[in-house]
C-alpha cells in the first residue's frame, strides 16, 4: 500500500512540474508573470543586521560625510535644495545623497539619520502635481547662475530615477502607501510624456541610465500587477542607449583617431545612429563615460526579465570580459576619468563608477 501511495504522489508531482514555468513560493517579493523568475531575491533593508567589521564601517559612514553632508555641503544639500522646495541645486546631488542616507539610516535603525532623511522624503511625496510630475518645481524663467550649483534642468528624467530608487528603499522599510501612489501616477505621466519628450530630451544622462528607471518599473509591477507598467518598460528600453548591441559588437573600428568618439557618442540621441552604434566597442579608448557604463552594464539583464533572450546575458558576460582585458586595473575596476582610458597606471577611475 505504501509503495502505491508513493507512486501516486510521484505521478502527481511529475504532472505538477510539467508546466512551462514554475512560480516559486517566497515570503519576499518575486517576479510576477510574464516576468522571468529571479534565481536570487534581494532581502529587504534591515532584514540582516550588521555586526563586527561591517557594523564598524556603517557607523563610520554615519559619523562621517554620509551622516553630515547637509552641514558640510549646505550650498548644495542645504535648505535651498530643490528637493526641499528651494531655489538652489535641483538636479541629481540631493537624490544621490538620499540614496545612501536612507538605507544607512534604517540598516542602523538610527533616529538621527532618519530625522535627516525624512524632510526630503516628505517634501518629495508632497510635491506631486495633478499630471503626475514630482520633484523640484521648474523655473518659469532662467535662474541666475551660481558657481557649483546645478539648478537645472529640473524636469530632467535622470534625477527622478535616483529619487525613485530612494523611495523604493523607503517603502521597503516603512510600507508607506504614498510611495506606491506617487510611483503609479508618475509612471502614467511618463508613459504619456516619453513619446514627445524622450529620456534624452532634457539631457543625455537619462538614456544612458534608463536601466535604473526600468528596474523600479519592474519592482512596482511586482507589487501592483498594473499591466501598463510593462508597456512603459518597453518604451523605456526602446529609448535607452542600446548597450546590448554595443557589448556584442565584434567588427567595430579600432584604428587611430578615436578621440572623436566620446563627444560624438554623447550627442547620439534617440532614435540612435545605428552606424555609430555599430562602430562602438568597449575595448576602444575614449568610447564611453565610465559612470554611464557602470550604470548601463546592468540594463541588458534587467530587460531580460521581460524579454528572456539569451543575447542579453551574453552581452553582459562579454562586457565584463572586454572591460577587464582592455581597461582592467589592479583594484578591480576599469580605467576611466571620465572616458574609458585603458590600463594606464598613471590614471585611475572616477569614484562614481565604483559607487
Amino acid at each position: 500500500m505504501r509503495t502505491w501511495t508513493l507512486l501516486f504522489l510521484s505521478v502527481i508531482f511529475a504532472c505538477g512540474c510539467s508546466e512551462e514555468k514554475q512560480v516559486s513560493v517566497s515570503p519576499y517579493l518575486q517576479n510576477r508573470l510574464p516576468l522571468e523568475p529571479n534565481p536570487y531575491i534581494e532581502l529587504p533593508i534591515g532584514t540582516v543586521r550588521a555586526e563586527g567589521w561591517l557594523l564598524e564601517q556603517l557607523e563610520k559612514m554615519r559619523d562621517g560625510m554620509t551622516g553630515h553632508l547637509d552641514s558640510l555641503y549646505p550650498s548644495v544639500v542645504g535648505e535651498r535644495n530643490g528637493w526641499l522646495g528651494g531655489d538652489g541645486d535641483g538636479w541629481e546631488r540631493g537624490p544621490y545623497w538620499l540614496d545612501g542616507l536612507v538605507p544607512l539610516a534604517w540598516m542602523l535603525d538610527d533616529p538621527g539619520l532618519k530625522t535627516r532623511a525624512m524632510p526630503w522624503i516628505e517634501w518629495t511625496l508632497g510635491s506631486q502635481t495633478e499630471d503626475g510630475y514630482f520633484g523640484p518645481v521648474p523655473f518659469e524663467t532662467a535662474p541666475e547662475p551660481e558657481p557649483g550649483i546645478q539648478k537645472t534642468p529640473r524636469r530632467d528624467w535622470w534625477p527622478k530615477m535616483v529619487m525613485l530608487k530612494v523611495l523604493q528603499q523607503y517603502y521597503e522599510v516603512t510600507e508607506d502607501e504614498r510611495v506606491i501612489k506617487l510611483m503609479l501616477d508618475f509612471f502614467r505621466y511618463q508613459l504619456r510624456e516619453l513619446p514627445k519628450t524622450p529620456l534624452d530630451h532634457w539631457s543625455f544622462w537619462a538614456n544612458r541610465r534608463g536601466g535604473d528607471n526600468l528596474m523600479v518599473v519592474y519592482w512596482l509591477y511586482n507589487y501592483t500587477g498594473e499591466k501598463f507598467l510593462l508597456e512603459l518598460a518597453d518604451l523605456i528600453h526602446e529609448q535607452t542607449f542600446p548597450w546590448t548591441e554595443v557589448f556584442l559588437n565584434e567588427d567595430c573600428y579600432r584604428g587611430p583617431g578615436l578621440d572623436h568618439l566620446y563627444p560624438y557618442n554623447t550627442d547620439n540621441r534617440y532614435p540612435f545612429d545605428e552606424e555609430l552604434i555599430g562602430r562602438l566597442c568597449l575595448d576602444q579608448l575614449q568610447s564611453f563615460h565610465c559612470v554611464n557604463l557602470a550604470q548601463g552594464i546592468k540594463e541588458p539583464v534587467i530587460r531580460y526579465q521581460q524579454d528572456p533572450d539569451p543575447r542579453y546575458r551574453e552581452a553582459v558576460n562579454r562586457a565584463f570580459r572586454d572591460l577587464e582585458l582592455a581597461h582592467g586595473q589592479p583594484q578591480g575596476m576599469f580605467g576611466g576619468d571620465e572616458p574609458l582610458h585603458g590600463r594606464e597606471p598613471t590614471q585611475g577611475i572616477e569614484l562614481c563608477s565604483v559607487v
